[in-house]
């Protein structure tokens, strides 16, 4: 019953009925499992904005699980839920930053998203080391980086 409920919600576009969809399709859990109708109702969740499946479908199109491997569109996709403050996206999207993958390397760009999702409280030793030894330069263009993002959510404005 739960699941015939859930799923007349992701048939309709609710973005959480779609994302519980997907995840209970993944897992095979309350109805049998579907892995191309969960990529499609993940990747329906992702567009309608919903942060938890934004960051699940760029997991899955990084690590082409289930999808076809695309790490441009993951690490936008990282962008789209960092910009709105999610940590566990500014977290990923400094990763992706450090290491080239998905976007041009930018270890300003990481540093600045680094100590944004350090500020919501998501610490990564990984990336504090990966990013202490800043030029000056780099340093205070990942400062300002910070400020613009921070004056931005206040504002609520969340292009990255």
């Amino acid at each position: 019953r739960a699941v015939k409920l859930i799923r007349q919600g992701a048939e309709a576009g609710v973005a959480e009925a779609e994302y519980a969809l997907a995840r209970l399709l993944r897992a095979g859990k309350g109805a049998p499992a579907d892995p191309d109708a969960a990529t499609r109702f993940m990747a329906r969740a992702a567009r309608d904005l919903y942060e938890p499946a934004e960051i699940e479908y760029a997991i899955m199109l990084f690590n082409g699980d289930g999808v076809a491997q695309d790490e441009t569109a993951a690490a936008k996709l990282f962008a789209r839920a960092a910009s709105r403050g999610n940590p566990v996206a500014q977290n990923r999207l400094a990763r992706l930053y450090v290491i080239g993958r998905g976007v041009k390397g930018d270890l300003a760009e990481a540093a600045a998203w680094n100590m944004l999702a350090q500020h919501a409280g998501r610490d990564d030793p990984w990336l504090d080391r990966a990013t202490e030894n800043l030029t000056s330069e780099q340093r205070e263009k990942a400062l300002g980086l910070v400020r613009q993002r921070l004056t931005a959510f206040q504002l609520g404005i969340t292009s990255p």
